[in-house]
């Protein structure tokens, strides 16, 4: 529940963490700001004092002056801009160690994502948006107004002519904004469709290569490519036009107020100065108001990032605070309570009701044909499939509570396709942990009984593979699997297909590790399409038709009926043999008898 409660408004906590550097980087705006005055009114002092006095000593000091006010401004403008880089960056660390602390395990490493958690997508959004220069717009058009006051106090008819340049820019970035015409989300969608060829030929590269698919995949990309330059260019030159008119009608008024200025001059109503310092004003306004419009859009996509993190945040907490029906202190160490699956795409059931309570230090066979959901009972045990129906409980506890690193210590699983990280066999058996420990990556490997073989390598350990392992056999390849959920010392170990080579080559071996692991308490759950035929499961389990039911046949039973079918089969096979008769000639007969008497 504590949890919870610190999961729910943690953005918002972040944010104000940080606000004493949005307060002093606010305060830091409005005195670059009200240094920008310094240019008009050195304009007014030199028109209307210096030139009317001639006096050169004036005319250094106020130089003087200028430059090191200027200075000044420079120094503050830049301490705002590294404030809002730092508020970014400290906003993006707490967030992310929230969300990768808080999340479930439906929640890390979700398909099609590239980040490793839900959320932090999100994150690094505002964290642009922080950094990017769109909060330095907001503050000087914050500020803005200010310069329209000076402006006004030098003349109204001036100050008017700024504001109705200010409207005619802000009705052309609504006109842009109206009438955009989806051009910006189709250009994202057609630069993502290249992104998207780019990862499936950085992850399918050698089966790209191998089968000739190049043939294929290059009118694809070209595609593509072709694609994505004409929506860029569309959207660029949609963006380019209110540009131009948006610049065209900045110098329009620029002039306008000249015009005006100079206009007033003539009539008495104003002084050269004033009439140029209105000029330069004009300036100092157009540009902050320019580029707060040209923001707009990234600002409503900040605050779509922010919903949608607000969101993540509150769903996770909900889940945190509901009961899911846990039962502290069960005897069971892994609990399955009519766990059905769908599947994402056909909509079907994969598993339906499944139950299954299995206590600690006790090994469990599932067997099943093919397509079964031998592979989607393992993986949704481990929190990677969404149960449509029911709940997983580990030591009473709902899988989906537990964090990442929980789960890390909890769970060991070895998948029937093993996958590896392109790295070192010791970063892969230890889960490419920071500082592996060498002696636990030394006995999960003995344990997978693979130890020799690492060791026999010239880098041992520190052997670089691929993701695909190519460098090692089939069997090696599963026994680095092993090897890699024993490592953290697993209290339910998963282990999906069990290689028919290891019960061939090394059957008495990886007895001696299963039990070993079964008396140190562990929970083991094997998945075969056959029967293994092992001594010492404990419980044998038919997964058929997405249902799980138990075989009520002990081991020990099924494998006295294998032997006996055995010997049925050798007498069978005998039986079948063909009868060779002896028939003796007449003359062998009778010597025979001779001999006798």
């Amino acid at each position: 529940m504590n949890s919870a409660k610190a999961l729910r408004g943690s953005a918002r906590t972040a944010v104000r963490k940080g606000g004493l550097i949005l307060t002093s980087a606010f305060t830091l705006s409005f005195l670059v700001n009200v240094l920008r005055l310094v240019g008009p009114f050195f304009m007014i002092l030199i028109y209307d004092r210096v030139l009317s006095s001639r006096s050169v000593e004036t005319l250094v000091a106020l130089l003087v002056l200028v430059i090191g006010l200027l200075l000044v401004m420079g120094v503050l403008d830049y301490a705002r801009k590294r404030l809002l880089a730092r508020f970014g960056a400290q906003f993006q660390e707490q967030m992310e160690q929230t969300l990768i602390t808080h999340s479930g395990r439906n929640h890390v490493f979700q398909h099609n994502k590239a980040k490793p958690a839900v959320g932090l997508d999100e994150v690094d959004g505002l964290r642009g948006f922080f950094h990017s220069g769109t909060l330095i717009a907001v503050f000087d058009f914050i500020w803005a107004p200010m310069f329209i006051a000076v402006v006004f106090f030098l003349h109204p008819l001036l100050g008017w002519a700024c504001v109705g340049g200010i409207g005619v820019i802000a009705l052309l970035a609504l006109i842009q904004a109206v009438f955009m015409g989806g051009r910006r989300e189709r250009a994202q969608a057609a630069s993502s469709s290249v992104n998207q060829l780019k990862n499936v030929l950085i992850a399918s590269r050698d089966t790209v290569r191998s089968q000739d698919m190049g043939v294929g995949y290059h009118p694809r990309w070209q595609g593509a490519r072709n694609q994505a330059r004409d929506e860029s260019i569309a959207l660029r030159d949609w963006t380019a036009w209110f540009e131009t008119l948006s610049r065209t009608a900045a110098m329009v008024v620029r002039y306008l107020v000249l015009a005006t200025g100079a206009y007033l001059t003539l009539q008495g109503a104003l002084t050269v100065g004033a009439m140029v310092a209105a000029t330069f004003l004009v300036t100092r306004i157009l540009g902050p108001v320019d580029r707060f419009f040209v923001q707009i859009p990234r600002m409503f996509e900040a605050r779509q990032h922010w919903k949608k993190l607000n969101r993540i945040l509150a769903n996770r907490a909900a889940e945190l605070e509901d009961d899911y029906a846990e039962q502290p202190g069960s005897q069971h160490r892994l609990v399955l309570q009519n766990v059905s699956v769908r599947s994402p795409i056909t909509n079907e059931m994969i598993l339906r009701s499944v139950s299954l309570n299995a206590n600690a230090g006790e090994i469990i066979e599932i067997n099943g044909l093919s397509s079964q959901g031998k592979t989607v009972l393992l993986e949704t045990i481990l929190g990677m499939w969404e149960q449509n129906v029911g709940s997983v409980l580990v030591n009473g506890r709902h899988t989906k509570r537990l964090t990442d690193t929980e789960a890390q210590r909890i769970f060991g699983y070895a998948p029937e396709a093993p996958g590896f990280v392109a790295g070192t066999i010791e970063e892969n058996i230890s889960g490419f942990e920071l500082n592996p420990d060498p002696e636990a990556v030394g006995l999960a490997a003995r344990r997978a009984r693979m130890h020799a073989a690492i060791t026999s390598l010239p880098d041992g350990f520190k052997t670089v593979i691929d993701p695909r392992g190519t460098c090692l056999s089939m069997f090696e390849r599963y026994q680095l699997s092993l090897a890699r959920a024993f490592y953290h010392e697993p209290q339910i170990l998963l282990i999906d297909q069990l290689d028919s080579d290891m019960l061939v080559r090394i059957p008495r071996k990886l007895k001696q590790t299963l039990t070993a692991l079964k008396e140190a308490g562990t929970t083991i759950l094997l998945t075969a399409r056959d029967t293994l035929n092992l001594d010492y499961v404990d419980r044998r389990f038919e997964l058929k038709d997405g249902k799980l039911i138990e075989m009520r046949t002990s081991v020990a039973s099924s494998n006295q009926n294998r032997k006996l079918a055995d010997k049925e089969q050798v007498a069978a096979t005998a039986e079948k043999r063909p009868h060779v008769s002896v028939v003796r000639s007449s003359d062998e007969a009778d010597t025979r008898k001779v001999a006798r008497r």
